[in-house]
């Protein structure tokens, strides 16, 4: 517990760094002074007129929605002043709108028009409006055209400013989600090829996958309902792709924790996320082909959501109630579940019609960065757990590798490498000679001298010859007191000349360690001289004549006794 509680503690502290920075850094100070039109509409709606309204509080004069089909008529009460600027735009927020605006009765700008006949989906956004050089002295009016049900009713108050200037103010009020963004869609990719690199290399990656996938659609939702995104799409893709991310986040969110959880009955959470996902693609593919727009499930979604929070919330809580050890798997849930947590304010506040623009909302602009930054800190922190682990692990299989194929003792290639060796010899075209050697003596070393002096005489005829052959081929031990080479010369003279070579120092080590007889039987023979061209028969004939060398070695012996 007390690692939780350091590493938050340790994650307050950096977000609220990041937080301050940013304040600090990307102060916002306008290079004109811009008008916020926020009071002295007259709003014609069902041909009833509404004077001096307030846009920001229409609904409790004209109901929370609007419907499809609705017009409604936004007239500025006072002819527009001067306001010293060199680019002057209107700057506004509409929802599922098409739209006209005018001035003096001239129309001067209008989009998605054709919505109001041909049934397609306009998106949720700010727009922008030159005003021209003669704005001065001219009233204002505003048409809406509704194009969907249950649009909200409440709008934002329009500004006159410099296009600059309203540009930086729309990044500048919500700076911290624009950057969170951003950020997230960043890490997501490259955590998400890291992962996948790792993923095709070891196991246990997958729910790293899906964290990077959570991120992306974290950052795409938050771009887009955070109406960032005016900078580089319209707002009817803004507001497709805003959607899409949030129907697809519960399920990846229900796929995480059944990967975390596979050792328990996960039916139910599979339950829940194929019944999420199904909704999900099911609604997408109708907003696709025009059937119904996407806008009108996102209630429907909200009950899902809040169910897969109280799901993720029993996890979590099971996970640290059990005595399980994996620090990752709890490490994961708690970062989702501060996550889930400060999505909540999402559906409360579209439910409630609290606002219809998350700058209003203070707490919205700083708790939804937040739970996002907090997941990706665990994520970060989980990763290196599990790189740290990843290294041990590799540590341990280079161990293992090592105890499987190579001697311990005289550290040459061992039986098994061999095995592999002669495997690939047979599988070869090229030619090849294989040496048999056999240690004379090795049993009478160990009886009278001891097996340290056994040991040593192994391990010094083993450097003797892998310092013989080092350039030319490779050397195993595959027994007791058995060796052989495997080398690409086949002509006698060369191999007889390493042979002499390795003889002349093992006379060297007699000389340093009169104590042991250092002396060895060799054989040798190449892939030419059999009719079976396989390493086996060639590995058998050279210990034929190995043997046979062998015999002579010990009838020299016992003549001269």
């Amino acid at each position: 517990m007390r690692k939780f509680t350091s590493f938050l503690s340790l994650a307050l502290v950096l977000i609220t760094v990041f937080f301050m920075s940013l304040l600090h850094i990307l102060f916002f100070n306008p290079q004109f002074a811009f008008m916020t039109l926020d009071r002295g509409w007259i709003v014609t709606y069902r041909n009833e007129k509404y004077l001096n309204t307030n846009l920001e509080t229409l609904s409790s004069q004209v109901g929370s929605t609007f419907t499809k089909g609705d017009v409604v008529t936004l007239n500025y009460n006072r002819p527009i002043e001067q306001i010293n600027e060199p680019f002057p735009y209107l700057m506004f927020k509409t929802q599922h709108c098409a739209y006209e605006v005018f001035l003096d009765g001239e129309l001067i700008a209008s989009a998605d028009t054709n919505a109001r006949t041909d049934n397609s989906f306009v998106g949720i956004g700010y727009n922008l409006v030159p005003l021209g050089s003669d704005y001065v002295g001219k009233k204002l009016s505003i048409k809406l055209y509704v194009t969907e049900n249950g649009t909200r009713s409440d709008l934002v108050s329009p500004k006159l400013g410099n296009f600059d200037d309203l540009v930086r103010y729309l990044a500048h009020s919500v700076m911290f989600p624009f950057l969170t963004s951003i950020f997230l869609i960043v890490f997501g990719i490259v955590f998400f090829a890291i992962s996948l690199l790792f993923y095709l290399r070891t196991s246990g990656v997958f729910p790293q996958l899906i964290s990077s996938i959570i991120c992306i659609l974290l950052g795409l939702w938050m771009i887009t309902a955070f109406d960032v995104s005016i900078f580089f799409m319209n707002k009817t893709i803004s507001t497709t792709v805003e959607y899409t991310a949030m129907y697809l986040i519960v399920p990846s969110m229900y796929l995480l924790v059944q990967q975390l959880h596979k050792r328990l009955d996960s039916f139910p959470i599979l339950l829940l996320g194929a019944s999420t996902f199904a909704f999900s693609i099911f609604f997408l593919l109708l907003h696709a082909l025009g059937f119904v727009h996407l806008i009108h499930f996102a209630h429907a979604y909200y009950i899902f959501a809040l169910i897969s929070i109280i799901v993720i919330l029993c996890y979590d809580f099971f996970d640290f109630r059990s005595k399980t050890k994996n620090y990752s798997i709890k490490l994961t849930m708690f970062g989702l579940t501060v996550l889930c947590a400060s999505l909540v304010i999402y559906p409360i506040i579209d439910i409630s019609y609290k606002v219809v623009d998350y700058r209003q909302l203070h707490i919205a602009k700083i708790l939804i960065p937040f739970g996002s930054l907090f997941f990706v800190f665990t994520q970060l922190l989980n990763y290196f757990i599990f790189m740290t682990r990843s290294y041990a692990q590799r540590k341990e299989y280079a161990s293992l590798a090592q105890i499987a194929y190579v001697d311990n003792l005289t550290g040459l290639p061992n039986r098994a490498s061999s095995d592999k060796k002669l495997m690939e010899l047979s599988n070869s075209n090229k030619d090849y000679s294989i040496i048999s050697l056999d240690l004379n003596g090795l049993k009478d070393v160990n009886d009278n001298s001891g097996h340290p002096a056994g040991d040593r005489l192994l391990k010094d005829f083993a450097d003797a010859l892998s310092s013989t052959f080092k350039d030319t081929g490779e050397c195993f031990r595959i027994g007791g007191d058995e060796f052989i080479v495997t080398t690409d010369f086949t002509d006698k003279n060369r191999l007889d000349e390493l042979l002499k070579i390795l003889t002349n120092k093992l006379a060297e080590l007699d000389d340093t360690d009169p104590e042991i007889n250092h002396s060895v039987s060799f054989g040798y023979a190449n892939n030419t001289e059999t009719e079976e061209k396989n390493s086996h028969t060639v590995l058998m004939l050279a210990d034929k004549r190995m043997y046979d060398y062998k015999r002579k070695h010990y009838a020299a012996i016992s003549d001269k006794a």
